[in-house]
């Protein structure tokens, strides 16, 4: 015993009692482990999980912008007829070869405005983009793009002109004039259903009442006229059957 006490470094049973009481039990716990609570921060957001988004750190990006859409090519046609204004005068006119019901223009686009004084200006822009009326001496030329998809209008009145020719259709003593057309004044043959070469032999201030009697050129006159009010009656165009070469 005393061996043991010497052992463990105390003198006697009293110490040795004092030292065990000192001297933490050995079947004692440790504390319990408790997790220090997450806080977040803005700077460090909440997340999903499974989310694999990563913070922009902007490194490897670049600001490039995508290409410019590109523009639709140009049509020259719809060009050529916005640029045509009203009271422009054109050296157009029809053919005669759609027949009575569709008007053949002589050209595809329009030309450069003429003089509406000049003996060229055949037709004058009254209106553009409108409905256009289409009595005596009245029609349209219309442009629909496959580029743009819009539709171009020209509302037209006749410009005539005395000793041009124009084309007709005659059927006994009663001749319907083709209003917008225009042809050399030659006998040849001419587009069906016309049957007639209508020489113009005057254009006049329509008076009161005017009618054919009003298109004779001299006293006496026994040329057969055929004559129409035109220009909403303004005007009276007389006409004779071609008899030239």
């Amino acid at each position: 015993m005393l061996s043991i006490l010497t052992w463990l470094g105390v003198s006697n049973a009293t110490e040795l009692k004092d030292l065990l009481a000192d001297s933490p039990s050995s079947s004692s716990s440790p504390a319990p482990y408790r997790p220090s609570p997450t806080v977040y921060t803005p700077d460090t957001p909440d997340t999903e999980e499974g989310s694999t988004d990563t913070p922009d750190t902007g490194e490897g990006s670049t600001d490039e912008s995508g290409p410019e859409p590109s523009r639709p090519t140009p049509d020259p046609t719809e060009e050529a007829f916005k640029a045509i204004s009203a009271g422009d005068c054109l050296a157009v006119y029809d053919t005669g070869r759609g027949g009575t019901t569709s008007i053949d223009w002589s050209v595809d686009v329009p030309p450069d405005p003429v003089s509406c004084a000049g003996e060229q200006a055949l037709v004058r822009v009254t209106a553009t983009d409108t409905t256009c009326p289409t009595s005596y001496g009245k029609s349209y030329w219309s442009y629909r793009s496959a580029t743009s998809g819009n539709t171009t209008k020209l509302c037209l009145t006749r410009i005539y002109h005395a000793t041009y020719c124009m084309l007709g259709q005659q059927s006994g003593d009663s001749i319907s004039l083709a209003m917008m057309t225009a042809v050399a004044c030659r006998r040849e043959p001419v587009p069906t259903p016309y049957n007639q070469i209508m020489h113009i032999t005057g254009v006049y201030r329509a008076p009161e009442g005017a009618n054919a009697n009003n298109c004779r050129r001299v006293a006496g006159d026994q040329t057969r006229y055929w004559a129409w009010l035109v220009d909403d009656g303004a005007t009276l165009l007389c006409t004779t059957i071609y008899q030239g070469g």
